[in-house]
């Protein structure tokens, strides 16, 4: 586990890329392709905050050597800096795992019709339970949400990239 100051001190404004040239064409992190992306929801709501924040716990903490974390954001990116077509070739050489939050499945919908990528895996993380009905009400994200996705994306990068267990 990170210290808080390591993570603030890594999302500093001055350390995110204003453009997509080095994200899209060596890679978000050490300038190699991982052979994982995970496209989350942006987060709107609460099973797709879930969603976007499970899966910077797996890039990020769990299998940060063979996933990496792309999302709706970075892709919105690209096209303002004109990269979508290196965008789109990188995203075409990983496997994809869609995390959406909601049967939505923005993020899929995304890759699939701008981009004409199919994922690998859609994994559609909601609430369980009854607590869909509530969804509306509440006002932040529960842990447990939180640590449910993150073992379905776990089971599933397991899955699909053996070596990774």
């Amino acid at each position: 586990m990170r210290a808080l100051s390591e993570t603030v001190i890594r999302y500093r404004v001055a350390d995110i890329p204003m453009t997509t040239d080095k994200l899209v064409i060596e890679g978000v992190r050490g300038g190699r392709r991982k052979p994982i992306c995970l496209f989350p929801c942006s987060g709107f709501n609460i099973p797709g905050e879930a969603a976007r924040r499970a899966s910077a716990i797996i890039s990020e903490e769990i299998f940060p050597d063979i996933s990496e974390t792309l999302g709706i954001v970075e892709l919105t990116r690209a096209f303002i800096d004109g990269n979508t077509p290196s965008f789109k070739k990188k995203l075409g050489k990983q496997k994809v795992i869609t995390v959406d939050g909601c049967s939505y499945q923005c993020a899929r919908e995304f890759i699939t019709r701008f981009l004409r990528i199919e994922p690998e895996r859609e994994i559609v993380i909601g609430l369980g339970g009854n607590r869909e009905e509530e969804a509306s009400k509440l006002t932040r994200t529960r842990k447990e949400d939180i640590d449910r996705a993150v073992l379905l994306i776990k089971e599933c990068i397991e899955e699909i990239y053996p070596k990774s267990g």
